[in-house]
């Protein structure tokens, strides 16, 4: 029996930034109705069809920002939901593109598969090639590309999946992919891999471009627009050639804003590669096309039989490389191969050889740990969606926050740096003992307390966010200045200035009288306009290169640097450059120097009750109080750290922890004071104690 479906690309037309949604959406929903109306089964639309294509813009205004993305249950959401119900009612699936804000605070590029029969969603695809730049370009006619600024990579693969009662006695196989993605064959082969039948594609593909493909500025747009086409078909044909697939793509087009021109050409392809259905416009447009899916047998089973024909002990460069490496150069026709990393200059007609160690093969993920030592979350998240986008695929970046029960919400003082250091310290020990990573990164712009109790501790990289920004600031430039947050702040800064050694090279300090936290308390652009005049007054006096004095204003940067850009005043973002001198120094093989500062003798350590083990045990009936005076006599004049209790019932076997807020025995104990015929085990690590020593353990047994 014939596997024959009858899809449909829903093409969308110019969508502006200030276009309003309800007008979008009802468009959609004549698009589906037409679809549905001539057959179809199965409609895709555009990538970020709800909405005009955002990341073309730099926003600054979040509340614009947030308006862009999906957030909660897009299938009940009130600007989605009649897209939703109106397929379901007329039994046609679809899938769709939009901009994904998670429940985390993540967003990504996302598009779906809705399954009207049932309902559900079957799948969920996150846009993996994001292209582009996170900084736009300083040209302001350029046409910008900034999904890396305002989207994470997509982190759920390339999955193929089947659809239900679409085609008859099968469920045939499809997969998803967005815009970009359809340029990188590797995806196109992990599809081809699952056996896929058809490859859906939303796209929002620039005409004219030349900054983003680094083109020439002074070609012709209609020309530029032509090879912008060609280059569509060209993927889209051969890619659904090369895996034996069906493909659908749906364009949103046409000139957003009077300015920003779109390649229409939403296609139909069937797996020899041959166009079956093309739209004619860039306007709202529908075309419909009859898949017979047993056409994928002839590819699959003959010429890309990759079961037979693929030979993946040759294919291990694909995965293991990123960058171009290309071979060495020869000095001459006549000589003779040279070993890697040979490198190869000439002089007035001499030739030199330099031979250069290639460089190593990074087999492993560089694991950073970027440890905010207040008590304020959302900044942890800001600074790591900063820094993300920057990030190489071989280096990954662990966010931590610190304990919101012992740090502050804020540092703006020495009394907040050393409440925090100790509270972080103590969570972190245990934490690195575990996962054990490569280099950390104290988020926190000041000479923290916390950077050199680590480096104490850890055979590891540490560096802050202040150090890395001054030493690349002084990269960059002669003088640098700082935008710092509050007069006390200033005052820090100034401190820190010295201890570094670059006070000569320090333009200024400025305060924004702001308190860290009014950074996300206080309207952004309020926040901005005083940051920006601080800029300028730095500038005045000299600065050429600017550091952003709080990890809190990771995410200003560019803001910033607008009103400094025409004197080439650059802006530094701490966060990204300890992130990169970090990777740059594991790169080189580099661990913490200089230990030896820090050894001590083990009798030294003895002497302050911090090495061994030790395991105390004791016995006791019903009282606590009873209980709470042995632990203190025995006990307590030693522990001062977190403690760890887990009450074990006798007669369930069930666990339950408890962590004391200021780490005491009686305040452990308080929390068994109601618990009968229950264990208490209690168990304390001390918390500045150096790693490469064990941890006391006392354990006290309540009978």
């Amino acid at each position: 029996m014939s596997r024959r479906i009858r899809v449909a690309a829903a093409q969308i037309g110019a969508v502006h930034r200030t276009s309003a949604r309800p007008e979008t959406l009802q468009r959609m929903l004549k698009l589906l109705e037409i679809a549905a109306s001539q057959g179809a089964q199965l409609v895709l639309f555009p990538e970020t069809a709800f909405t005009t294509f955002f990341p073309r813009y730099l926003i600054e205004d979040q509340t614009e920002l947030d308006s862009f993305f999906e957030h909660g249950e897009i299938r009940t959401a009130p600007q989605t939901a009649p897209l939703f119900d109106k397929a379901k009612h007329l039994g046609v699936d679809i899938s769709v593109g939009f901009a994904e804000a998670t429940d985390t605070g993540e967003t990504f590029n996302t598009c779906i598969y809705f399954h009207a029969k049932t309902g559900d969603i079957l799948s969920k695809y996150r846009k993996v090639h994001l292209p582009g730049d996170f900084e736009p370009f300083k040209d302001p006619n350029a046409t910008n590309q900034l999904e890396k600024r305002y989207f994470k990579p997509g982190d759920l693969g390339f999955k193929a999946f089947r659809v239900p009662e679409l085609a008859a006695n099968t469920a045939p196989i499809f997969g998803m992919m967005i815009c970009n993605d359809r340029r990188w064959s590797e995806a196109w082969r992990c599809y081809g891999l699952q056996g896929v039948e058809m490859v859906l594609c939303g796209y929002n593909t620039a005409g004219f471009a030349p900054h983003l493909w680094g083109a020439d500025l002074n070609q012709d747009p209609a020309k530029a627009e032509e090879d912008a086409i060609f280059h569509h078909k060209l993927t889209m044909q051969s890619n659904s050639y090369m895996n034996a697939t069906f493909s659908v793509c749906a364009a949103r087009c046409g000139m957003d804003d009077g300015k920003y021109n779109l390649i229409g050409s939403s296609l139909i392809i069937d797996p020899e590669g041959k166009i079956v259905a093309e739209t004619k416009t860039k306007e709202d447009e529908v075309i419909v096309a009859d898949c017979d899916l047993d056409a994928c047998r002839q590819g699959k089973t003959r010429t890309f039989d990759f079961g037979r024909h693929r030979r993946i002990e040759h294919y291990t460069r694909i995965v293991e490389q990123t960058g171009v490496i290309e071979p060495a150069r020869l000095a001459d026709t006549t000589q003779a191969s040279l070993p890697n990393g040979t490198i190869i200059t000439a002089t007035n007609g001499t030739s030199n050889t330099l031979t250069l160690p290639t460089r190593p093969s990074q087999a492993k993920q560089i694991r950073i740990l970027l440890c905010n030592p207040n008590a304020t979350e959302s900044m942890t998240n800001s600074c790591l969606n900063m820094v993300s986008p920057t990030l190489p695929p071989d280096v990954s970046i662990t966010g931590f926050t610190g304990p919101s029960n012992d740090a502050p919400t804020a540092i703006e003082g020495l009394f907040d740096s050393v409440l925090s250091s100790a509270a972080c310290a103590r969570a972190l020990l245990p934490i690195q003992e575990s996962e054990s990573y490569d280099a950390i990164l104290v988020a926190c712009y000041s000479n923290h307390p916390l950077i050199a109790m680590l480096r104490e501790e850890f055979e590891i990289p540490v560096i802050g966010i202040m150090e890395a920004s001054l030493l690349a600031a002084r990269t960059l430039g002669a003088r640098f200045g700082i935008v710092a947050t509050s007069q006390r702040s200033k005052v820090m800064h100034q401190d820190s200035v010295q201890v570094y050694g670059m006070e000569g090279f320090c333009a200024g300090i400025e305060s924004c009288d702001l308190g860290v936290l009014d950074l996300e308390r206080l309207p952004r652009q309020e926040v901005l306009h005083v940051m920006r005049k601080v800029a300028k007054k730095l500038v005045e006096r000299g600065a050429e290169v600017l550091t952003l004095g709080c990890a809190g204003m990771t995410d200003m940067k560019s803001a910033v640097e607008e009103v400094v850009a025409e004197e080439g005043v650059q802006v530094v973002d701490g966060v990204v450059a300890g992130v990169q001198h970090l990777v740059g120094v594991v790169r080189l093989g580099g661990r913490a120097g200089g230990r030896s500062m820090f050894e001590e003798e083990e009798e030294a350590i003895d002497s302050r009750f911090q090495a061994g083990t030790t395991k105390v045990e004791q016995s006791f009936g019903p009282d606590i109080s009873a209980c709470t005076s042995w632990a203190l006599d025995n006990v307590g004049t030693h522990i001062h750290q977190t403690l760890a209790a887990t009450l074990m019932s006798r007669r369930s076997g069930a666990n339950a922890d408890v962590t004391s807020r200021q780490g005491y025995v009686t305040d452990v104990l308080s929390n068994a004071s109601e618990i009968d015929g229950e264990t208490l085990h209690v168990e304390g690590k001390k918390g500045l104690t150096p790693v490469r020593h064990c941890r006391c353990h006392k354990t006290i047994v309540v009978g």
